[in-house]
């Protein structure tokens, strides 16, 4: 998906308000607190195993794919407590696939970091470790709402521009109503997600 055209840009306006608008107060509460919850579960593991929020952010980001976030909290835990007793990513299962986590090892042993070549994984990494307003993350169910009723979306893969207009529009949106992008987009995923 390439540069999104002034239409388009429009017609996504229209439909994060139709999801925001359409949002119950306990979505809107739970979209409120759920990265300021996250970050302080970076904090917690950071100070714990005397690392800091964005290796743990990362970590928990490489952890995530197909990952219930309960497991994936719980995952972190175990392989920043398999790296402090000096153990193998070998040595340990967690809830991912294989690559993710020798990449989460790689990661706390300073081998690799997230960066901004992957669009969402950065943003979010942001947004959990650093509670960064300038930062969004456009996933999957982000998309979905954007793009409601003008194309199906069954990736979260879209071009480094059409990521940018949408993560301007929605940081403009939710500055407007006096809430951060990271809650604005986290109100949004909930409210799309229980209606799917």
């Amino acid at each position: 998906m390439k540069e999104l055209t002034k239409y388009q840009l429009q017609k996504i306006s229209k439909n994060l308000d139709y999801y925001f608008n359409k949002s119950t107060l306990h979505e809107q509460q739970e979209g409120l607190k759920w990265y300021e919850t996250a970050n302080a579960i970076c904090k917690d593991i950071a100070e714990k195993y005397d690392s800091n929020t964005m290796t743990v952010g990362q970590v928990l980001s490489a952890l995530s794919p197909r990952n219930k976030w309960e497991q994936n909290i719980k995952d972190t835990y175990k392989v920043f407590e398999a790296v402090a007793e000096g153990k193998t990513a070998e040595q340990i299962k967690v809830c991912t696939f294989h690559t993710n986590k020798f990449k989460a090892f790689n990661i706390i042993n300073n081998n690799v970091q997230i960066t901004n070549k992957s669009l969402k994984t950065f943003n979010f990494v942001n947004n959990i470790a650093l509670l960064s307003n300038k930062h969004l993350t456009v996933d999957i169910w982000h998309l979905r709402a954007c793009f409601s009723r003008l194309i199906k979306i069954d990736k979260a893969n879209i071009g480094r521009l059409a990521y940018a207009q949408i993560k301007k529009l929605t940081l403009k949106k939710a500055d407007k109503i006096g809430i951060k992008g990271y809650q604005y987009q986290a109100i949004i995923w909930g409210s799309i997600r229980n209606e799917n």
